[in-house]
């Protein structure tokens, strides 16, 4: 039997781990993890962001085409559903508040066990007004919730009192204590580095030392160059010792596995739902004009008995492929609608390639795709990928090659959107009241299956839906229309728009975001709004 322990890391940039050649930014537990595991170099997100990936990992599909920030379906089953109906134990052990907010949070549901930790950013938690608020910066220059996470805050006085140390000591604790289940699924979803940026003592000082600024610990997202170079510098190395904090206290929980000889039988995959940019482009924050490099491509570390330690796979991967890969490794049937492409056979492929025996093997395994072959994908496969799709809901579609990057905009109007929905008709956005009103004018023009809707500017934020008003309401469109093309593989930082230059791979990219929306039977009204259908050609 196989356990399976997922760690997800919000906000993780990858270019910001040594294993993914950073040299500056003190990694040394999750490189040594590196190490010993296979390291993915074309990781992407599906769904942005925060709760639209994890929808993404919960269910194996690419939902930003159907809905954006909301609950999980109470008519569609889920991993954890699934795992624990097969006799499965699942625990989670979480910070990332999210979960169980209203708005989202319903993820925590099906587990057997869950350690909720509280406190993290805007969880609505501590409200005595007794505890002194004190900033680390301007007021106007921080985000307007730091009262509410002051207080969540202010009993901590050492470093194991701090989130991400907390979250593993507790996942520390429960392996020590199941130890001797016959396999089981351990979700540990670590809301640090996300911001509030705000690391113990000892962790800033490390890159930028001698700072006597203002410390904007939760920053406004916006335009960089209103804050002073200095400020902004600050800001970053907040980050980074966020960075090393977490990499820290995982390093406690990876020694913890290896000394309960569990790393022998025991899948371990570590990685992060989106990045974050510190000046580039001119934006600190994630809802820059486009999902950047440093926000779209992530982290992904897998450690596996059947992987070749130090392993470097160049496949196109993203966040839903997790999720059958999870299920084959437990031997658990994966369903036919998810969409992502278990990562299994890449290993298996590996060690099979040792014998001409085990090519026979594998071409027998191959053939035998949409069969009853345990968590197999029903067609296709991983190593067969081409290209893949992300994005926000209601916003631009990307589409990559690992090469090639295009923008796919929407029309002008971006219409018609509609948010698919069978249970939730209330507020998407990540704010913490029940909107009444707006349930009820949602559920006037919901048609049992979806409800028109509109996302302003087509800008990648939260994918909180606007409410259809009025007629003028229904139409939106992009800031800039037109559709850009990026090679990224020489333009990583997508200086340069080539779209006009090459026309040919412009194509060939839309042809990819047509083909995989018609692939797992997305909303037809997507390939309208986006102008690939057979009337926009």
């Amino acid at each position: 039997m196989i356990n399976v322990i997922c760690i997800l890391v919000d906000t993780l940039r990858r270019d910001h781990l040594g294993c993914y050649g950073n040299s500056s930014i003190e990694t040394p537990n999750l490189d040594r993890f590196a190490e010993g595991s296979a390291l993915f170099s074309n990781a992407y997100i599906g769904s942005y962001p925060c709760m639209p990936a994890r929808q993404d990992l919960w269910t194996g599909q690419l939902n930003f085409l159907w809905r954006g920030w909301s609950p999980l379906e109470h008519d569609k089953s889920d991993m954890v559903t699934l795992l624990s109906d097969h006799d499965k134990t699942t625990m989670l052990i979480t910070d990332h508040y999210h979960l169980w907010q209203y708005g989202s949070g319903n993820y925590h549901f099906s587990f057997n066990g869950m350690e909720i930790i509280r406190g993290q950013e805007m969880d609505n938690w501590i409200t005595s007004p007794d505890i002194p608020i004190t900033y680390p910066a301007s007021e106007h220059k921080l985000n307007r919730n730091w009262p509410k996470y002051a207080r969540n805050t202010a009993h901590f006085r050492k470093e194991e009192d701090y989130f991400a140390a907390q979250v593993f000591q507790k996942s520390i604790d429960w392996v020590e204590q199941n130890k001797n289940l016959p396999d089981f699924f351990l979700m540990i979803d670590c809301f640090d580095p996300h911001e509030p940026f705000d690391p113990p003592q000892g962790y800033v000082e490390k890159y930028n030392p001698g700072y006597t600024g203002e410390s904007v610990i939760w920053p406004k997202y916006g335009e960089a160059d209103r804050m002073t170079p200095e400020e902004l510098e600050q800001v970053h190395a907040l980050y980074c010792g966020e960075v090393s904090f977490v990499d820290h206290w995982f390093g406690k929980f990876y020694d913890k596995l290896d000394q309960l000889n569990l790393l022998d039988n025991t899948m371990v995959i570590v990685t992060s739902d989106h990045g974050f940019l510190f000046g580039e482009h001119n934006w600190l924050g994630k809802h820059a004009r486009l999902l950047y490099q440093d926000i779209a491509r992530t982290p992904l570390l897998i450690h596996h008995p059947g992987v070749k330690p130090g392993a470097v796979y160049e496949q196109l991967v993203q966040m839903a492929d997790l999720t059958p890969t999870i299920m084959q490794t437990m031997g658990v049937q994966v369903p036919a609608h998810m969409h992502g492409q278990s990562l299994v056979p890449l290993w298996e492929t590996d060690e099979d390639s040792r014998s001409e025996e085990a090519i026979a093997r594998r071409d027998e395994t191959e053939a035998s795709i949409g069969s009853t072959t345990v968590g197999l994908p029903s067609s296709g496969g991983i190593r067969s990928r081409q290209e893949l799709i992300f994005g926000v809901f209601g916003g631009p579609v990307y589409c990559t090659d690992g090469e090639w990057l295009l923008v796919k905009k929407p029309l002008p109007g971006n219409s018609p959107l509609y948010w698919y929905t069978r249970s939730h008709y209330n507020n998407w956005d990540f704010g913490q009241q029940n909107l009444y009103a707006d349930s009820e004018e949602r559920l006037k023009q919901w048609d049992g299956e979806r409800f028109p809707t509109q996302y302003e500017n087509a800008h990648p934020g939260h994918a909180a839906p606007r409410l259809i008003r009025n007629e003028c309401d229904r139409e939106s469109s992009p800031l800039v229309a037109h559709d850009e093309l990026y090679h990224i593989a020489r333009d990583h930082a997508q200086q340069h728009d080539v779209a006009s230059e090459h026309p040919d791979v412009l194509e060939r990219l839309k042809r990819g975001i047509r083909n995989k929306i018609t692939q797992i039977s997305a909303p037809q009204e997507q390939l309208q709004r986006l102008g690939l259908d057979e009337a926009g050609g």
